[in-house]
């Protein structure tokens, strides 16, 4: 019997429609919950979101600094015409966190 590796799936986290005060702290729940030991990839997946305060916006950019600091790859799958989409791009999150068209993309991770 030789050594067997193997991988953990990238852990996907469905986020709600509406990201705000009144649920970030369940949305950054879920997004450190995700990342648990022998995690390599969380992908947010914001393909049914459709609003995302500044709130929601810090949430995020804390779970990319949390994950970085853990080596893990942190993504989010979400539409190109979604109008959070456009925030993210307007603030330059973008540059920061990976944005796929959908969990799928973001699954395999091209371009990160």
């Amino acid at each position: 019997m030789g050594d067997h590796v193997t991988g953990i799936a990238p852990v996907v986290v469905e986020l709600p429609a509406e990201i705000d005060v009144t649920n970030t702290g369940h949305v950054s729940d879920a997004l450190n919950g995700a990342l648990a030991p022998g995690v390599t990839v969380v992908i947010a997946d914001m393909t049914s979101t459709v609003f995302c305060d500044s709130s929601g916006m810090r949430v995020l950019l804390h779970a990319h600094l949390k994950a970085k600091a853990r080596d893990v790859r942190f993504r989010l799958a979400m539409r190109p015409d979604n109008p959070v989409q456009r925030v993210l791009r307007l603030t330059g999150v973008h540059q920061l966190i990976p944005i796929y068209p959908d969990v799928l993309e973001a699954m395999r991770g091209d371009g990160d």
